[in-house]
């Protein structure tokens, strides 16, 4: 079958804005996917793949600040990691951020695949401002809204547990919620824009106490540490006439640390506990030693440590805020604190609980004339950015903009991430072309320079995109497969492309083309329908071990180079097993989940030759 090729014209290509860097002639082609989810339905509907293929365009071109095809924000938005709130140039692949799950509108953490940053130029930035709500963003950056549409009665949403109702049990007209993705310049006024989601990741068996949980969440907000008595004294001061917080606290304190002192005196045992006394206008609790440091544990320097709010249950954490809250005495929706880190751990303590949050600086806060920081609980899941002109001053200004500095994206597996600009926060969408109706999209075409990764890692290889991602359609299907061999056979007849065929992950660290692709391409990128070459007969085990250092040598070594090599793996046959050898067995040994430890051994040996190659 000759190559279906949709022309740009076809499919309504933007011109590029300058000239393509040429290539006479390449080492081959390797194959890319794009990521992030795609909808299985683009299986079965054309032009959905026609417009995911102009999005790309318009990312690209828009976010990215390329010439063609080849969705951004701005260097003031951070995103939230399990180690707190991380800005662009702190951010690294691996990272653990919280993600939004736009399927189901729960939360979860999800490693950055990628942290793509373009460099500082002149952009049309769009910059959305009002109540819970700050973003400079690309125009065709992309969003995860909750769109409204009126119609005879079928659906009517429910959040997380939306349901489809027969039309006979709905009204005849309902208010219809459906989850879609929107770009900056196409938001409506009427589209909800998600600032809290419940966390789907929360353990589900509390690994604390509630009553210590309580305790932990007096302590940082109204204990001190007793700086002249022992390492780890620590108490807690509230009104004598705070009756009902001073019965909690007593609760929390008998349920973690057993009754008084006193009142164990008279019942006859011993070791020290906690007191209780009443100077003044104050009621001190005060912790000894040894029950002081389990506090400190949790929330050293009265600073709620990270890992310890992750381990809290949902009620937990409703807890832990609500008593936060209370103790704070600044009202049932804020908290002031001086410190900056201990505000930023309540912030990370609420969203993670399911509300929304914002922190900003405060005047000077007590005696001391130093700045503070309040955390505002929001107790919406969504804002919606409707014009100041309606709704005065409550309402979202939105305007164009030109912008010079540098933007940047992460990319999740979902496609979104939490983000933070001037203390408020939100969900926010990342970026995602051989489509699966083994149709080939022309992209910059023959002879014309790839762009992902920078110029210097593009001129060996053409680019070549399965529209597939690593979540919805992953496994790609024969059309998308078949559309690639065309589009490589295209490229060797009309660009002088080689024999190479590649996967994106072979030249620059990526989990692109996924795994599934990235297996066929091993296979050596066969048609469909192509016989399966028969599997290699296993040679016997060397009896010794290929290990380096030293350096080992010998016909052995040349056997298992040539057996990877035929793997696809990049390797000299040489018949030397040093630095390079070692770093592929790892690297083998990793995708076969093995020990990693570079020496081939007997069952590294066996897999080299009989393990599949996905």
């Amino acid at each position: 079958m000759a190559i279906d090729l949709v022309s740009r014209r076809d499919w309504n290509a933007r011109a590029p804005r300058g000239d393509y860097t040429q290539l006479d002639s390449t080492k081959g082609v390797k194959v890319h996917y794009t990521g992030g989810r795609i909808d299985p339905g683009i299986v079965s509907d054309h032009n959905a793949c026609t417009a995911l293929v102009r999005s790309i365009q318009g990312h690209h071109m828009d976010g990215n600040g390329w010439i063609d095809i080849g969705y951004c924000v701005d260097e003031k938005t951070d995103i939230l990691t399990r180690q707190g709130w991380r800005s662009w140039r702190e951010l690294r692949p691996g990272d653990i951020a919280l993600t939004l799950d736009h399927g189901t509108g729960m939360s979860e953490w999800q490693p950055v695949l990628e942290v793509c940053v373009f460099p500082a130029r002149e952009r049309e930035m769009i910059r959305m401002e009002g109540p819970g709500h700050s973003s400079l963003t690309t125009p065709h950056h992309r969003w995860p809204v909750e769109r409204r549409r009126r119609g005879p009665g079928s659906v009517r949403w429910r959040g997380p547990e939306a349901k489809w109702l027969p039309a006979a049990r709905a009204a005849p007209t309902v208010t219809l919620r459906e989850r879609r993705w929107a770009t900056t310049e196409t938001i409506g006024q009427d589209d909800r824009i998600a600032i809290a989601a419940p966390c789907a990741d929360l353990p589900s068996e509390p690994k604390w106490s509630d009553a210590f949980v309580e305790l932990a969440a007096w302590f940082w907000t109204a204990g001190v540490v007793e700086r002249t008595r022992p390492l780890g004294g620590v108490a807690i001061h509230r009104s004598p006439d705070d009756d009902a917080h001073l019965a909690r606290i007593r609760a929390a304190l008998h349920g973690v640390f057993g009754p008084p002192a006193g009142r164990l005196r008279r019942q006859g045992s011993g070791g020290p506990r906690w007191r209780e006394t009443t100077t003044g206008d104050r009621v001190t609790f005060r912790l000894p030693a040894g029950a002081g440091r389990r506090l400190l544990e949790v929330a050293p320097g009265r600073v709620p440590a990270l890992d310890f709010l992750l381990s809290l249950s949902r009620a937990q954490l409703a807890l832990f805020v609500e008593t936060s809250l209370t103790a704070g005495d600044a009202g049932p929706d804020g908290l002031v604190r001086k410190d900056r880190a201990a505000a930023e751990a309540f912030m990370f303590a609420v969203l993670l609980s399911g509300s929304g949050a914002s922190l900003h600086r405060v005047p000077p806060v007590g005696d001391t004339g130093t700045d503070g920081w309040t955390v505002s609980v929001d107790r919406r899941r969504h804002v919606v950015p409707r014009p100041a002109a309606q709704h005065g001053d409550a309402g979202f200004t939105i305007g164009k903009e030109t912008y010079h500095g540098q933007i940047w994206c992460p990319r999740t597996a979902n496609q979104s991430w939490l983000a933070r600009r001037d203390g408020t926060v939100y969900f926010t969408g990342n970026t995602m072309i051989a489509c699966p109706h083994r149709k080939v999209f022309q992209g910059r075409g023959p002879h014309h320079l790839p762009a992902a990764n920078g110029p210097g890692l593009n001129s060996g290889h053409y680019a070549v995109l399965g529209l597939v991602g690593n979540a919805g359609l992953v496994q790609p299907p024969d059309g998308v497969l078949h559309a690639i061999v065309d589009a490589i056979e295209h490229l060797r007849g009309r660009g002088r492309a080689g024999k190479e065929i590649k996967g994106h992950r072979d030249g620059y660290a990526t989990d692109c083309p996924g795994d599934p692709l990235y297996a066929w391409v091993r296979r050596g990128a066969p048609r469909p329908g192509t016989p399966a070459p028969p599997a290699p007969s296993t040679p016997p085990f060397p009896g010794r071990l290929l290990r380096y250092p030293p350096v080992t040598r010998g016909e052995d070594v040349r056997t298992w180079q040539a057996q990877m090599r035929k793997r696809g793996w990049d390797i000299d046959v040489d018949g030397a097993y040093g630095s390079e050898s070692r770093d592929v067995c790892r690297s083998f040994q990793r995708v076969q989940g093995v020990d990693d430890d570079g020496i081939v051994g007997p069952i590294t040996w066996r897999l080299t030759w009989e393990a599949p190659t996905s």
